[in-house]
């Protein structure tokens, strides 16, 4: 097999195991949601102007 060859296969195979894989992903997104991510973003909508830029 050529170079090109081996790693569209990996590639393949990588795919795959990542469309298997994502309804775990999924289902434990569900389970536990990250609520730093939003805590965060509100954070920085609090801050005033000025000191956004500093």
């Amino acid at each position: 097999m050529t170079i090109i060859a081996t790693v569209g296969a990996y590639a393949g195979l990588a795919l795959l195991a990542l469309m298997a894989v994502t309804p775990l992903l999924v289902e434990l997104d569900q389970r536990f949601p990250v609520t730093r991510r939003a805590t965060a973003a509100e954070r920085e909508r609090r801050m005033p102007a000025g000191l956004a830029s500093a």
